[in-house]
């Protein structure tokens, strides 16, 4: 017989993640300039003039992608002055990730005594340079996704801290006091994680198919069947955010991450520890740019 739990608005079992995703999507969505992109992404008719038009449609998003496009973040020679400039740079799948990355921020940022969501962004967007940059130095492909993979990927504790604040709070003091990985005292707790929590809401908002599995596998790093590499650089990526916010040594969150990680990235400790700094000094950089 399964153990239940009435706790906050939902009855929790381990199959009711879907009813915690549904009362999510119901409280927050992302916005319609977002969509929008999407639906042209998805419309094989359009040209690069039809997604700097939406994108112009907002003077405040249009002033943060050519602040984004225009910083260290890109590291361009000349200076970048209008979206279709940018497009040329840039292309579409990466306009798409930054409209994604400034518009989520807005639409998922919550009013809620549970969560710190200055530290949470803080956390969020070191986590997306700090995979950006890891990713780089990998050479793989398309690096630049990994930043916003970074911001998001815990949007599942955002839902969590929206829906049961007091399992929230309770949930992460229990991980602090017995040191055990938050993900394991949620899926005891909750029948599921915030990863997999993340990875629903993902898939409820047609967001692409690698966001949501690393989303959802990066906590458990060895139950990732698929991107494995890119959950491998996840994995890091949130451990070392965490690690930066506590004062921590590299040492340290080093010590926290799965074995498996270092054989699956194949990276030196002395690399990882000039990405961390790198990291820090255009997580700054950025915080400013996304959140100012």
């Amino acid at each position: 017989m399964r153990n239940t739990r009435n706790i906050g608005k939902i009855h929790v079992t381990e199959s009711n993640l879907d009813m915690l995703v549904k009362s999510t999507t119901g409280l927050i969505s992302l916005p319609e300039i977002y969509l929008k992109i999407n639906q042209l992404m998805n419309d094989q008719t359009s040209v690069l003039d039809d997604f700097a038009i939406v994108v112009n449609g907002d003077v405040n998003l249009a002033s943060r992608v050519l602040k984004i496009v225009n910083s260290s973040f890109y590291g361009f020679p000349g200076q970048i002055s209008s979206i279709s400039r940018a497009l040329n740079f840039i292309g579409i799948t990466q306009l798409h990730d930054l409209v994604l990355t400034i518009s989520a921020i807005k639409s998922l940022t919550i009013s809620n005594q549970s969560i710190d969501m200055h530290k949470f962004w803080h956390r969020s967007i070191f986590s997306g340079v700090f995979a950006k940059h890891l990713a780089k130095q990998l050479n793989i492909r398309d690096c630049e996704s990994f930043f916003v993979i970074g911001l998001l990927h815990e949007i599942g504790s955002l839902a969590i801290a929206l829906n049961l604040p007091d399992e929230f709070v309770n949930t992460r003091m229990q991980a602090a006091e017995n040191s055990v990985p938050l993900y394991q005292i949620e899926q005891g707790y909750f029948g599921f994680h915030y990863g997999q929590v993340g990875q629903a809401l993902m898939k409820e908002w047609k967001l692409p198919v690698n966001f949501q599995e690393v989303t959802g596998h990066h906590p458990d790093l060895i139950s990732a069947q698929q991107f494995v590499i890119e959950t491998a650089i996840m994995h890091l990526a949130h451990l070392y955010a965490y690690g930066a916010e506590l004062g921590q040594e590299s040492e340290q969150t080093a010590l926290q991450i799965e074995l498996s990680a270092w054989d699956i990235l194949g990276i030196s400790a002395d690399e990882i520890q000039k990405i961390e700094t790198e990291a820090k000094q255009l997580s700054q950089e950025m915080e400013g740019m996304i959140l100012g």
